[in-house]
């Protein structure tokens, strides 16, 4: 029996990602299992770049609910806590174009909880323990993430949780590595690569730098890359 896999995933083997959908069809490239003799037919009338990771279109990209609690709450009450956030979310992002279909799409198909310590909550910016909860949450809003929060009656209202949609090129890092700038070669010790030869590495730097950015879905991506690496798991 010959092998079957959908374009996509055929794409994803050879290393290769093609420059358009042929059709349009996007549910055909992600979903529809060919033969390899059937995909070469399917990809002959379009361009594709050799050694490329392949794109998925935005509708099937995973996603990934993430969710900050404090670090002194019960298993349970962290999730409890989420849980009241992710209905917030819901709420907030009811009938608007796009955000809607996004949550919508992952409460039906990915369902995926991420719950991580958030470290302190104190809601006064002026006390100098102001709650490492809040400066998150701060921080999600200075780089224009979408957020919910959710603030427990029974503990003041205080902030108890923050929750917020991820898609996979943040945290499938396998498949969307990070960017590593090339480098020139050492010469030895007093001995230095010429301005322009500098000059020109800086540049294609740049380039490759902003052509991954792209890659990875965007600025508030990378930014969500970063700020996400150095979080432990709720209750870890």
């Amino acid at each position: 029996m010959k092998e079957l896999k959908t374009p996509y995933e055929w794409c994803l083997e050879s290393n290769i990602r093609l420059l358009e959908i042929p059709e349009g069809n996007d549910n055909v490239y992600m979903l529809v299992e060919l033969t390899k003799d059937e995909f070469l037919d399917y990809i002959s009338e379009v361009k594709v770049k050799p050694n490329s990771t392949p794109r998925k279109p935005e509708k099937f990209l995973e996603y990934r609910m993430y969710g900050l609690v404090p670090y002194n709450i019960s298993p349970i009450q962290a999730g409890i806590q989420y849980g009241h956030a992710v209905v917030e979310y819901q709420q907030m992002t009811r009938e608007i174009p796009g955000i809607e279909d996004t949550y919508n799409k992952w409460a039906r198909q990915d369902k995926t909880f991420i719950i991580l310590n958030g470290g302190t909550t104190n809601e006064n910016p002026d006390d100098k323990f102001y709650g490492t909860m809040q400066k998150h949450r701060d921080t999600l809003a200075e780089n224009d993430i979408l957020f919910a929060e959710f603030r427990e009656p029974d503990l003041n209202n205080t902030l108890t949780a923050v929750v917020f949609l991820v898609d996979e090129r943040v945290f499938l890092k396998d498949l969307y590595e990070d960017f590593i700038p090339e480098k020139l070669p050492y010469l030895g010790k007093g001995k230095k690569h010429a301005q322009n030869v500098v000059n020109e590495l800086d540049k294609r730097n740049q380039e490759n730098y902003e052509k991954w950015v792209e890659k990875v879905g965007g600025p508030k991506n990378v930014f969500l890359r970063n700020f996400l690496k150095d979080f432990k798991l709720a209750n870890n």
